[in-house]
């Protein structure tokens, strides 16, 4: 393990890191419907975790990317109202606003194919 910990200096691929996906709603209103993204997530075998924490988006965001998690999915009343989730990639940067079940399969897919 502490070979793969320096290979790759923290920065999991996506089927190895221990957190693959994490939630942040952008503020308290789209709370629920970030919980309910989540779950999708969790409930199709992709480890997410929720960052409903009463810092700053910006933090929030900053301190996802410190944690080296490979992706992050932002909710906002957009993303609410078109059923979406704003996705962003460590390695790709912003991808855009994708609908979950969609989101839910690129990272299945990406965790099956064992890209690095």
């Amino acid at each position: 393990m502490a070979f793969l910990i320096e290979h790759y200096a923290g920065s999991f691929p996506l089927w190895l890191s221990p957190v693959q996906a994490k939630v942040i709603p952008v503020s308290e209103k789209q709370a629920e419907y970030a919980k309910e993204v989540f779950e999708k997530l969790r409930d199709s075998g992709i480890r997410a975790e929720l960052d409903d924490s009463n810092e700053t988006l910006g933090k929030r965001i900053r301190n996802a990317k410190t944690e080296k998690v490979p992706y992050t999915l932002v909710v906002g009343d957009e993303e609410i109202k078109s059923k979406t989730a704003t996705l962003e990639s460590r390695a790709k940067g912003k991808i855009g606003a994708l609908a979950v079940e969609e989101i839910i399969h690129r990272l299945q897919e990406e965790i099956r194919s064992r890209a690095l």
